[in-house]
């Protein structure tokens, strides 16, 4: 087996550590211990915060100057800096790749909303992503989806994609046993996302004031997940809610404290309108928590029969999905026992060999 080394765009691992950052540890945190004869270079326009899980496996570039933007960098000095670090190919887990590098390259595509649903985002995603996607998939030797949902919105928007796009699903890392942070007293929902249109806050928070409303002793909501875009006034919203007092939004918070606030939650309220993957579902799913997550794109991939699965555009549907995994007994149980054999099947082995199969077929 051929020795490899890659690069790596490691901006998801800037600031706060979000799902594309999440999954950029589980894959080079396997990939380093299947394959000890590889090597990995991270690259980045700005410092990364490399997880533990990484450190002392892979190596990490520093930032070049001047600290261009993101897309600007990518275009320009990303290939360069792989060149220069030896690589043999170069990996795009943001889904776009240095449209002028002279190495090959796989790209990873999490999904299609900056192309199916610009509306959900900034400008400045859309302009990052959209318009390069076609290119990308033209110059891609190879390209990664996370799911089959993925994989058929790939295609329909660029057919060429076909025949080099193969579905590679994200794995699972186990959540750290932690004592992070007091206990929250009161029984509640835990909804994880980044505030953005297509997580379905708005949706998710009017079903439960609409339980409230019927049942004042029901779990309050906590909401965990850092600013993102398209969501502005909805602090102030949530400030004005009638049941403004059972409502908590922590933020953005470290994986120690997600973890504690999931172990600690009688249900995981996740009915996104689109979803490339859906790693809070497979995570709550591993610890045993009860999922109300939504029909939409990938999530029946992800949760199966483990979980409920309500329309997401439905408010009532929602309402009574939640209403069921915290009330209905035999439901709780059954997704107790089910949620983690459906998480196991899941893992960052599978996905760092499947991926590294790729990377041979690219660089051949």
């Amino acid at each position: 087996m051929p020795r490899m080394r890659i690069a790596v765009d490691a901006r998801s691992l800037c600031g706060e550590r979000t799902g594309v950052g999440r999954t950029l540890e589980g894959l080079y945190g396997a990939f380093t211990r299947l394959f000890p004869g590889d090597s990995v270079v991270l690259l980045s326009p700005r410092p990364i915060a490399l997880p533990a899980g990484l450190e002392g496996q892979v190596e990490v570039r520093p930032p070049g100057r001047p600290r261009l933007p993101g897309t600007i960098w990518l275009q320009t000095g990303a290939a360069i800096e792989a060149v220069r670090a030896g690589a043999d190919l170069f990996h795009g887990p943001l889904g776009i790749l240095p449209l002028a590098s002279p190495l090959p390259g796989v790209a990873t595509i999490h999904d299609l909303t900056p192309v199916l649903f610009p509306e959900w985002h900034d400008r400045k995603n859309v302009a990052g992503f959209a318009p390069l996607l076609p290119a990308t998939v033209r110059r891609a030797a190879r390209i990664v989806c996370v799911s089959r949902a993925t994989l058929d919105d790939l295609v329909l928007s660029c057919p060429e994609a076909a025949g080099k796009a193969f579905v590679v699903p994200n794995g699972l890392v186990p959540a750290p046993a932690t004592d992070a942070g007091a206990p929250l007293s009161r029984p509640y929902v835990l909804s994880i996302g980044t505030l953005e249109p297509r997580k379905n806050h708005e949706r998710l928070v009017a079903a439960m004031e609409s339980i409230w409303d019927r049942r004042p002793g029901f779990p309050d909501l906590v909401i965990v997940g850092g600013t993102g875009w398209g969501m502005p006034g909805f602090d102030e919203r949530l400030s004005r809610s009638r049941h403004a007092a059972r409502i908590t939004r922590l933020g953005w918070v470290p994986s120690e404290r997600a973890a504690q606030l999931l172990r600690g939650a009688r249900l995981l309220a996740y009915p996104s309108l689109y979803e490339g993957f859906g790693l809070p579902a497979l995570e709550a799913m591993a610890e045993g928590i009860p999922v109300v997550a939504s029909s939409s794109s990938s999530l029946p991939e992800v949760v199966g029969d483990a979980g409920l699965l309500p329309e997401p555009r439905d408010q009532g549907a929602i309402a009574s999905a939640i209403e069921r995994a915290n009330d209905d007994e035999a439901f709780r149980e059954l997704a107790m026992r089910r949620g983690p054999d459906r998480a196991a099947l899941f893992t960052w082995e599978a996905a760092a060999r499947s991926t590294r199969a790729l990377f041979v077929e690219a660089a051949a």
